[in-house]
């Protein structure tokens, strides 16, 4: 375009939102800027040159890296101010216009579905709170209705924990960040329950000192009050899981007031809230312990599965890192046997070393991920409706998308390593278990998951077309962790298999490896994973040792809290915490998201 000439547009890819702005200034020898924002929250605009992207320098005389950390020239600062001031201004009206429409009126009988789709439900009504009061207001209401109430974040959960037929409350637009000192824990940052990890880390690395977490998801789009609520148990293995890292918790409870939860008021109800699953009330603010930022290599290989997969490999390498992530692509060599089969390892180390990749670099690279994957998925889209091309197209995925790596990022950079994935519909199973004292039970978790590929592959039958892997993360104190161990230096290992949605199968492929980890290693459910279909799963989980014990220390902290169970309609939680006998009809593999 000419030079000053203005130009915008929006590109929506998957459900992540991309806003490219298009703008011409004089002195461009190209003409034209390109700035790129990620997620809905306001960011300051990195302006980079567009042609130094595609050519490679910022001038035809001057050929350069165009992703060194010197090669961008720095935005105007005027114009970041008046783009952040324009989408803030642009959104308040946004919302006063709906406000002044509607008077922030709940939607009433509007369908909900997850991310994955394979959960629905239509709430009585669907609010959308965005303080305090509006929590209380919409307690008071439930109560005088007599309604029960569920929460939902970003609907990355595939269990049926927040389905309701009475009143659901989406926290997403709850999103303030506030970092803070105190002499108890040092630097802390207090998030809204909506408030996504990409929000956390911009805040923390633009605060002086730069901080940061300790552990995080991979996904960064994902909410505060999610990944909490549930137990999710992050990247790192030291750290322990998410939840260990929350040092205070506010909660609207079933009263309609606010609760502020911690181990120095209780320990025992922190505890209790820690992993809560929604059932002690609304989570307005949940406060996470922070720390200096840090540099992590990341180091990317892949060996073969004979040689690498083996306990004392396993062993080794964990000791000596942050975290190791281990995938298992089936069919990776192309054959119908595991013989050639190879492994893609993640492994995360600290250093001092300076980060190799700037900030221009990874906002590119991640604009080239969302395409890759945007592209993967129409190939695997067409797996379950042609599952013999399984071994091919797996093979193909594998080759043509990965390849070995040596980098040093900052730490939220090297845990948050792919942009995009959430754009796979995809169905998960997810178990973890206590790794024994040599690791071995891990190496025949993995086996028992490549041994069935192949006794499929046997069968021309591909219930298992993405990815299996697995983490390792210490311990939990928290009631309903599913790392939960009274020995806090335990280390569980966290290990899944997905599919795309769709697949014929896996609803049963998934469920016999969730039966056989639950029998030899007595595996517990992620709870935001898919579980509910494992056969006996609700009435195992009871009798697996320790845990009526520790459901009941919960269930005596939420009956304080939630005494009639305004929040606790829930059959499939009503029947593992209480052991209360599933309604008259329970499909569980319809209740998982399968069709019937």
């Amino acid at each position: 375009p000419p030079a000053q000439h203005f130009h915008s547009f929006y590109l929506s890819v998957s459900r992540l939102k991309w806003w490219l702005l298009t703008l011409g200034f004089p002195n461009d020898p190209g003409g034209t800027r390109v700035a790129v924002r990620v997620g809905r929250e306001a960011k300051a605009l990195d302006l980079i040159p567009l042609p130094n992207l595609i050519n490679g320098a910022s001038t035809p005389s001057s050929p350069r890296n165009p992703f060194s950390s010197n090669s961008i020239p720095p935005p105007p600062l005027f114009m970041t101010e008046i783009f952040n001031k324009l989408e803030h201004t642009i959104r308040d009206r946004f919302r006063g216009a709906k406000d002044f429409l509607t008077g922030h009126a709940p939607e009433t009988n509007v369908p909900w579905h997850n991310w994955a789709g394979n959960q629905r439900c239509t709430p009585a009504k669907t609010f959308h709170p965005r303080t305090v009061d509006d929590l209380k207001g919409i307690v008071k209401m439930a109560k005088d209705e007599g309604r029960g109430i569920r929460c939902v974040a970003e609907g990355h959960s595939w269990s049926s924990i927040s389905n309701t037929n009475g009143y659901l409350v989406n926290v997403t637009e709850m999103d303030d960040v506030v970092v803070q000192r105190s002499d108890t824990h040092g630097w802390t940052v207090t998030a809204g329950s909506g408030a996504t990890l990409s929000k956390l880390d911009e805040t923390l690395k633009a605060h002086n000192p730069p901080l940061t977490l300790v552990s995080a998801t991979v996904l960064d789009n994902v909410r505060v009050g999610g990944i909490v609520a549930t137990g999710s148990h992050g990247a790192t293995t030291w750290s322990r899981t998410i939840p260990e890292q929350v040092v205070s918790m506010i909660i609207v409870t079933a009263d309609g007031e606010e609760h502020e939860f911690s181990d120095e008021i209780d320990l025992v109800e922190m505890s209790a809230a820690r992993v809560n699953l929604g059932l002690l009330g609304i989570i307005y603010t949940v406060t996470f312990r922070v720390q200096p930022m840090y540099h992590l290599r990341m180091i990317d290989f892949f060996p073969p599965i004979t040689s690498w997969l083996n306990a004392a490999t396993l062993k080794e390498i964990v000791n000596r890192s942050e975290a190791v992530e281990v995938f298992y692509w089936p069919f990776n060599s192309g054959d119908l046997t595991a013989t050639h089969d190879k492994l893609w390892v993640k492994q995360w180390v600290r250093t001092e070393d300076p980060v190799t990749q700037s900030q221009d670099f990874l906002r590119a690279e991640r604009i080239g991920q969302q395409l890759s994957v945007s592209f993967s998925d129409k190939l695997y889209e067409f797996l379950p409706t042609h599952p013999s091309a399984t071994p091919h197209l797996c093979r193909l995925l594998f080759e043509a998308g990965l390849k070995s790596a040596d980098n040093v990022l900052l730490a939220p950079d090297a845990i948050h390593y792919q942009h995009g994935i959430d754009g796979i519909p995809c169905w998960d199973l997810e178990f973890a278990f206590k790794v024994n004292e040599d690791f071995s039970n891990v190496v025949e978790g993995v086996s028992m998951i490549i041994d069935k590929v192949y006794q499929n592959a046997k069968k021309n039958k591909f219930p298992f077309n993405l990815t299996a892997e697995f983490r390792l993360c210490k311990s939990s104190q928290a009631f309903l962790s599913s790392a939960y161990d009274t020995d806090p230096d335990a280390i569980y290992c966290f290990l899944e298999v997905l599919a795309i949605k769709g697949t014929g199968g896996f609803d049963t492929f998934s469920a016999e490896l969730g039966d056989a980890w639950m029998k030899q290693f007595g595996a517990r459910p992620h709870w935001a994973k898919m579980w509910e279909h494992v056969p006996g799963v609700h009435a195992r989980l009871r009798t697996q040792p320790g845990n009526a014990d520790r459901f009941a220390k919960f269930d005596t902290v939420r009956r304080k809290y939630d005494p009639k169970g305004m929040f606790f309609g829930n059959p499939s939680l009503k029947a593992v915490l209480l052991g209360e006998k599933l309604p008259s009809g329970f499909n569980s593999k319809a209740v998982a998201g399968f069709k019937r």
